[in-house]
């Protein structure tokens, strides 16, 4: 019953919703030939395109291919974790304090503080401040590591990346003033084929290899299909949207070699 309850609901709430409300329309238009075949023909590729990106089965096409490209490596050889601010939030409380990080940005952080305390690494936190009403992403995440207990000589701080490339070229600046020669990326398993094309292309410049540690995963790697993957989420609408985004960021980075 609960099964039945839940399929009921996506349709009731967005995206779901929206897919329904994209059929009703679909048949009305079709039944109405005076609207020509043309609006019949969009109608229909629009709803369904809505609902391939909202189901789990296109999310997982869209975003395992991202996900599954890097695997984890052992930071053994590794002198420093460069770990990529996920957005912040300026004015959320937190505790005492001002400002916090989204979701993605704070699944990076953990992982980035379990790693720095048990191979006694440094990390280089790049994130600046994106919009006006936000904070900067690279000292809320020094706060928080700090409260975490991290020592502040194991922190260091990016404050003017603003994007990907910038996230690279201020990272790759900071590792050649203190001679690091082996970097452990650490950013979220879909960003990273994306954060990868510009570390690499900017701190193999500086003869620093780079080795890639994903983490805030989104899908499952080993999930088998079942009936849940066809019925519309908006999780599963989220992931396609950020696969999405990633592929356009990822052409991007490709022409501006």
């Amino acid at each position: 019953m609960i099964y039945i309850l839940k399929f009921i609901a996506a349709f009731l709430l967005p995206p779901g919703l929206f897919v329904l409300l994209g059929i009703i329309l679909s048949v009305y238009l079709w039944r109405r030939q005076n609207f020509g075949r043309f609006a019949f023909s969009l109608s229909a590729f629009l709803t369904l395109l809505l609902y391939f990106s909202s189901t789990l089965l296109g999310a997982k096409l869209l975003g395992q291919p991202l996900e599954n490209r890097y695997s984890q490596q052992q930071p053994a050889s590794a002198q420093v974790i460069v770990v990529l601010g996920g957005g912040s939030v300026g004015s959320a409380p937190d505790g005492t304090e001002r400002g916090g990080l989204m979701s993605a940005g704070a699944a990076r952080l953990l992982t980035a503080a379990r790693l720095a305390k048990q191979h006694s690494l440094p990390v280089l936190i790049s994130g600046g401040q994106v919009f006006s009403d936000g904070a900067s992403e690279a000292l809320v995440a020094e706060r928080i590591l700090l409260q975490l207990g991290l020592p502040q000589e194991q922190i260091i701080v990016e404050t003017q990346a603003r994007t990907t490339k910038e996230n690279a070229a201020y990272s790759a600046a900071l590792c050649r003033e203190r001679g690091y020669k082996n970097v452990l990326l650490l950013t979220s398993a879909l960003h990273m084929p994306r954060s990868m094309q510009f570390f690499e292309r900017y701190l193999g410049e500086q003869g620093i290899k780079v080795a890639a540690y994903p983490c805030d995963y989104t899908l499952n790697p080993k999930g088998q299909f079942n009936p849940r993957w066809l019925v519309p989420q908006l999780q599963a609408f989220d992931i396609a949207c950020m696969a999405l985004h990633e592929y356009v960021g990822m052409a991007g980075a490709f022409l501006q070699r």
